[in-house]
């Protein structure tokens, strides 16, 4: 007789051997209790991650019952690289969202006999994974021995031996192992659960019927898929919408300290411009008035001289004393043009101090070193070595007019660029402070005080 025309309680049975994956959340009723929509919202996208690898692993979902899901692999090798896989990108996503709002998953797996109906999976290969996946912790992996038989040597995974577990209803004890939470992102083990949860009767039960159920579970899967897409889109637009707001922020950010840099060059210029001209009218005022007390010394010294022979001519007996005017007046004309008391030289020395980057970003802080500069004539100077970029930096400075101070200084980055920081300032007595900008807006100031 041909197998085609056997009655159907005389088709024969098939059977193969299959990894089976058990995966089901954890306080999934409390969550629901709490917030119905809210869970559902969270496990869409727990399980658009979850679809996702299992495709990447080439796993197959049999069958699903609310929030447990039992998958089918080829390789043992590769239903551990998922669930693992799985438990590391659920516990990233878990971090972006509110407490309240984490999901966790328990993962079991087994390798065994399983019976295979209308694409469907049945026996104790099935129930196996899901009694070893109860007494997984959340965010956990279990594996029952035949599984670590099968991959022990062939992933760099650690394990924890959970020893025999004894489970309702299934004959002989199983060797139970769990995955160490560094490489499964999941909790460590506390102990074995007593009971099963309200869950597990469901999708066994679920198992048991699969078969009339086929119709319903292909319908919901492509509801399931739908409603997936269309979050993972909102997803997207959201993303979108927040990377312009970051751009935007950052632009806005750039362009306030363009602003910023632009300003303080602006006001360093107009300072230094105002110095330039006022050290320009102080020169000009000075040499008018040393030009006018030459013209002067240059009149008074012929009067002079004709005075002292009028004198000469009337009254001979005191020619011998009529030369000391005449010696007087060049007295006069070498100090009409003098250097006013008090001039640049009296600030020469050698002065100790400081300069410093003031740092804004990425968090304020302050860095100094020590320089020490040389003040000759209103002239000063200083150089030292950069360790950093193993060459000389160095500030080159003028005193002007009613105490200013106008200094560049020249320093080198790590890489051997140059840059340039104009820096004015004050001096009084034997202090010199002074600050500026470098050419990157970074603000820099300077402290001296002169060496006894």
């Amino acid at each position: 007789m041909d197998k085609d025309a056997l009655p159907e309680g005389d088709q024969p049975i098939e059977r193969r051997l299959a990894t089976i994956l058990m995966a089901d959340v954890a306080n999934y009723s409390a969550m629901m209790g709490e917030n119905e929509e809210r869970t559902v919202q969270v496990l869409r996208g727990h399980r658009q991650i979850f679809d996702e690898l299992l495709k990447a692993h080439r796993g197959r979902i049999f069958n699903t019952a609310g929030d447990s899901v039992l998958a089918e692999f080829p390789s043992a090798v590769e239903a551990v690289r998922c669930a693992t896989e799985i438990q590391a990108a659920l516990h990233t996503r878990n971090q972006h969202l509110p407490p309240e709002q984490r999901m966790s998953f328990r993962i079991g797996i087994n390798l065994g006999d399983v019976i295979v109906q209308a694409g469907d999976l049945l026996g104790d290969g099935v129930n196996v994974a899901a009694r070893i996946q109860s007494i997984t912790e959340p965010g956990g992996v279990c594996i029952s021995g035949s599984v670590y038989d099968q991959i022990q040597n062939k992933l760099t995974l650690q394990f924890k031996q959970l020893g025999e577990q004894t489970f309702k209803n299934i004959a002989q004890p199983i060797r139970t192992f769990s995955i160490s939470a560094s490489d499964a992102m999941a909790l460590p083990f506390v102990a074995k659960r007593q009971g099963r949860p309200i869950w597990a009767g469901a999708a066994i039960a679920a198992v048991v019927v699969g078969l009339a159920l086929a119709g319903g579970y292909a319908v919901y899967r492509r509801h399931e898929a739908s409603v997936a897409e269309e979050a993972r889109r909102a997803g997207e637009a959201q993303q979108a919408a927040q990377q312009r707001q970051v751009e935007e922020s950052r632009a806005a950010i750039e362009a306030a300290k363009r602003e910023a840099t632009l300003q303080a060059e602006l006001k360093a210029a107009k300072e230094a411009a105002e110095n330039a001209a006022a050290t320009k009218k102080a020169d000009e005022q000075r040499r008018l008035s040393e030009a006018a007390t030459r013209r002067v010394a240059e009149t008074a010294t012929p009067r002079v001289r004709e005075d002292q022979a009028r004198v000469a001519a009337a009254a001979p007996q005191v020619a011998t004393a009529a030369p000391q005017p005449a010696a007087a007046a060049p007295a006069v004309a070498a100090s009409a043009p003098g250097t006013p008391a008090g001039g640049l030289d009296r600030y020469d020395g050698i002065y100790s101090g400081q300069l410093c980057n003031i740092f804004v970003e990425p968090e304020p802080k302050t860095l100094c070193w020590g320089v020490t500069m040389k003040l000759v004539q209103g002239a000063m100077q200083a150089s030292w070595m950069n360790p950093k970029a193993g060459l000389m930096d160095s500030v080159k400075g003028t005193i002007l007019p009613q105490g200013k101070v106008e200094m560049t200084v020249e320093g080198h980055a790590p890489n051997g660029n140059v840059g340039h920081a104009l820096m004015m300032g004050t001096i009084s007595g034997s202090d010199i402070t002074a600050s500026g900008a470098w050419g990157n807006g970074l603000r820099v100031t300077g402290k001296w005080k002169r060496t006894p």
